[in-house]
């Protein structure tokens, strides 16, 4: 998967720091990868967001954090926020 890579270049994916709500949204509607996952919503987009490294097809370790606010740092690969750190926003 493109989300996946691990040779990535950091002058075309420089890390962010964003802070949002983690929501839960179906993804993949109508297909055979349908499933609920944990999206973050900021002012700078929504993206699907997991854990960098993390196995896509895993139970996300953010799911506990669902319905509050974080601050994640990480890159985004197209539609994925790819989560370096994260923390709960007091």
């Amino acid at each position: 998967m493109s989300a996946d890579k691990t040779n990535r270049d950091d002058k075309d994916n420089p890390f962010v720091t964003l802070t949002g709500r983690l929501v839960l949204r179906t993804f993949g509607r109508h297909s055979k990868s349908e499933h609920l996952a944990v999206y973050l919503v900021s002012d700078q987009g929504d993206y699907l967001i997991r854990p960098a490294g993390a196995n896509p097809f895993m139970p996300d370790a953010l799911m506990p954090l669902v319905g509050k606010t974080i601050i994640a740092t990480g890159y985004i690969e197209d539609y994925v926020f790819l989560a370096q750190t994260w923390k709960e926003e007091e």
